[in-house]
């Protein structure tokens, strides 16, 4: 299937149900017999069709999808396997947009390289770019969403930049400085929206922030209540539903994990997992919401307890529980949940979408979780990194041409 063919099913599932996923998550470097290194940096990062990763040593590597340059090997080739990226100094975090990526170093230093034809990369200027380029510095953490993204300054300051559609940015267009190729208003370098921030993630069109006395403020589209608000400021011209600046939905959150747009959650700070957003394919990971005609829940629902860690694509979900099992939900087409198919189907057109409606077990032993993409991975306490679910662009980064992968599978930074 095509990426093209990707784009289609998710274009059904905009007016239906959902069929793309990307995320965030956690990962190590790794020797060629899967043994780790010592642990010294656990990072990870999901684009749509690529993946990032930090080793123990600080270097990053990234693999799959490379249209944009979004691998930074100076190519626009894809690749199966992991390919080292120059970024200057030890490298503490990733993030990865929609072809765009990002890696922030001890230094507070931000790096970024890909697309830029929003001002997604945030150094003033529209030039996509095939390696990385430092554009910002004294920085603490990144998020970035599908054409925007956001840091944390060390000060505690959000600046956010890129494109600001559905009021992604929690800013007015009017005080945007240009316009992309769509003609949408963007911001070409950051703005700083808020202070006293901790914890960021960002979705397609929409953003995320805990503050530092643990509450969840949240902006931009919610035309799939995404937000977890009970309602919102402001409508498009298409009558869709967004925050236009930032708004509270809860307390007591430690961490929030965005997934494209069509739900997200929040873990508060004694392990209690909430989820909202549109269900039809199970994506919450529920089957009972408050909207069940629609199957839709607009606010906050608590789903499970004992949880340590939340992975969210864009239709399915990983979560990582106290005793250290990880659990799936969500749609399934790529076997990203680590079966066959899953408990129901919707059915679009000729289009048949498997999905699985409530937390079904992935694996146990399990240390750190990522959901992106049509994939799910999960580093297990051996220290080996294993990925299942989509690889038309090898982003399982396993060296295969198999078009998806239902076995959990080792991959390896170094040859």
């Amino acid at each position: 299937m095509s990426r093209e063919r990707n784009r289609a099913i998710a274009a059904l599932l905009g007016t239906a149900v959902v069929v793309v996923v990307i995320a965030v998550a956690m990962f190590i470097g790794l020797s060629r017999n899967g043994s780790t290194e010592d642990i010294t940096s656990q990072e990870m990062a999901i684009g749509e069709d690529h993946m990032l990763a930090v080793d123990a040593g600080g270097d990053v590597y990234a693999w799959g999808h490379n249209k944009m340059g979004e691998l930074g090997d100076v190519t626009c080739d894809n690749k199966s396997e992991p390919v080292k990226v120059e970024v200057p100094g030890r490298v503490v975090q990733v993030a990865a947009g929609n072809e765009l990526s990002f890696a922030l170093n001890k230094s507070g230093n931000l790096y970024a390289w890909g697309d830029n034809t929003s001002y997604q990369m945030g150094d003033g200027m529209n030039i996509s770019r095939m390696e990385p380029e430092k554009m910002m510095e004294d920085v603490a953490m990144v998020a970035a969403g599908s054409k925007h993204a956001m840091a944390i300054g060390e000060d505690g300051a959000l600046y956010v930049w890129g494109r600001n559609k559905d009021g992604a940015l929690g800013i007015d267009d009017s005080a945007c400085d240009q316009t992309d190729e769509d003609g949408y208003a963007c911001m070409s370098t950051p703005y700083k929206l808020m202070d006293n921030v901790a914890y960021i993630d960002a979705g397609e069109d929409y953003s995320m922030a805990i503050t530092t006395d643990g509450t969840l403020y949240a902006w931009g589209s919610n035309i799939d209540h995404q937000l977890g608000l009970e309602q919102t400021d402001s409508e498009n011209s298409n009558g869709e539903a967004y925050q236009s600046e930032p708004a509270k939905v809860m307390d007591g959150i430690s961490k929030v994990a965005c997934g494209t747009r069509y739900m997200a959650f929040a873990l508060t700070e004694d392990g209690v997992l909430y989820g909202w957003g549109d269900n039809r394919v199970g994506s919450v990971g529920t089957t009972k919401v408050a909207d069940m005609e629609n199957n839709v829940q607009a606010t906050p629902l608590k789903l499970m307890e004992d949880v340590t860690d939340i992975a969210a694509g864009s239709a399915h979900a990983v979560a990582l529980t106290s005793d250290g099992t990880a659990y799936t939900w969500g749609v399934n087409n790529y076997t990203q949940l680590g079966m066959k198919y899953g408990d129901d189907v919707y059915e679009i057109g000729d289009e048949s979408i498997y999905y699985q409606a409530e937390p079904r077990e992935l694996a146990k032993h399990v240390e750190a979780i990522a959901a992106g993409g049509f994939n799910s991975m999960y580093r297990s306490s051996d220290g080996v990194l294993r990925t299942i679910g989509c690889n038309l662009y090898g982003q399982l980064g396993i060296g295969s041409e198999e078009d998806s992968v239902k076995t959990a599978t080792a991959v390896y930074l170094k040859k």
